[in-house]
């Protein structure tokens, strides 16, 4: 019995053997293959698998993807390529409506005024404002006028004998002894100045000025009012005041 199982699997051996020398033989032997660039010799091809293939070679195996193989072999071993992408199609551009331009407008510019004629009195008003200013509708010289300096104050209305005066009281300020002289246009900043405690009455002056700033006016005494040196001011004339009053010139205040 024992002999009998013994003689029966060296007979299944035997099958097998045979099959396999077979198989073996029956498996094309390739003797050179290139893939991308490479080339390999006594090629045999071994199981398919999700695109790849195994492949036997004289320096031993690999797996190479179908899609490398020439396309001989892919046909042989049953590789379909992907079908090429479908042409992409441009939609047509549509060009944009065409507006139609309207020619520039051509605008005429107005024609330049010509200054006006220039009056004989100008020059004239130009150079003696330099030297005279309106007191009392009339005007002096401003060299026969006094200089006062000082810092404007409040406004006050004083009735006297039934009259009524209006004006701006100013606090005299005097010149400080231990700084130096400054330029002229700079002569009225406040740090070189020091108040007096002196009030004075600038009668019927209206001030473009805060109050508390430094002026340099030049006056005429006029009478005391309510206990104060009351001051008429000079003022610089316009043009038409100019020559309301250039023929009505006074010397003395």
């Amino acid at each position: 019995m024992e002999r009998i199982k013994t003689i029966m699997k060296w007979t299944r051996l035997l099958l097998t053997a045979s099959l396999l020398a077979a198989c073996a033989d029956a498996v094309e032997l390739i003797p050179k293959v290139t893939i991308d660039g490479k080339v390999y010799q006594d090629v045999r091809w071994g199981p398919v698998n999700q695109g790849k293939v195994v492949m036997f070679h004289s320096r031993g195996n690999t797996t190479v993807p179908l899609s490398s193989l020439p396309k001989e072999y892919q046909e042989q071993l049953g590789y379909q390529p992907p079908p090429p992408p479908p042409p992409t199609v441009t939609p047509p551009v549509t060009p944009p409506p065409t507006v139609p331009v309207e020619p520039p407008k051509v605008v005429t510019p107005p024609p330049v005024p010509l200054p006006p004629p220039r009056d004989a009195d100008w020059e004239t008003y130009s150079r003696e404002r330099k030297t005279k200013l309106v007191l009392n509708d009339k005007l002096v010289n401003r060299s026969n006028l006094s200089t006062v300096v000082g810092f404007l104050e409040s406004p006050v209305r004083i009735y006297t004998d039934s009259v009524k005066v209006r004006g701006i009281l100013m606090e005299v300020a005097e010149k400080k002894t231990d700084v130096t002289q400054p330029a002229d246009e700079l002569s009225l900043r406040p740090n070189l100045w020091e108040r007096t405690g002196k009030m004075v009455l600038l009668r019927n002056y209206k001030a473009d000025g805060e109050r508390g700033v430094l002026v340099r006016l030049f006056v005429a005494p006029a009478a005391d009012l309510d206990g104060h040196n009351t001051y008429e001011v000079g003022i610089e004339p316009t043009f038409e005041q100019w020559k309301q009053l250039r023929f009505n010139t006074i010397r003395t205040p």
